[in-house]
């Protein structure tokens, strides 16, 4: 079993797909459209974002959407994002390119539990927690 999240936006996920496939390192695996669909789509909305993929990391999906023309992105959440970072290099420079344009939470910073760690919600109103173990 895997847990993979799912980010819906309202016209823009086309700039977030390659925000963070950049962000992250990553590969776009796919980007559907509305007019990839069988379904009847207003024409407006034909070239926004049915279902696209993104692979990161180790063995990570991301996926995203505009939902269906007229959805209402909520700009809130109880959700974070949370991502387990392999070096402090990384986490750095993946820290510093995902909080431009959004708004620092909780500085990257080492803390007492052993880790560098840091909060922010991004650009597009999404929430991340970065997370890198310290060597003891």
């Amino acid at each position: 079993m895997k847990l993979n999240p799912y980010l819906l936006f309202s016209g823009n996920a086309e700039e977030v797909v390659h925000f963070y496939a950049d962000v992250l390192n990553g590969k776009v695996l796919m980007i559907s459209k509305f007019a990839d669909s069988p379904q009847p789509v207003d024409e407006d909305w034909k070239d926004k974002i049915i279902h696209a993929r993104i692979a990161f990391g180790k063995d990570n999906v991301l996926m995203i959407s505009d939902g269906f023309k007229g959805y209402d992105a909520p700009k809130e959440s109880n959700i974070q994002l949370s991502i387990e970072i392999d070096s402090i290099e990384e986490i750095n420079t993946v820290f510093e390119k995902l909080s431009a344009g959004g708004e620092v939470k909780m500085a990257l910073q080492d803390t007492f539990w052993g880790a560098r760690f840091g909060m922010l919600k991004d650009k597009f109103g999404i929430s991340w927690m970065l997370n890198h173990e310290l060597k003891k």
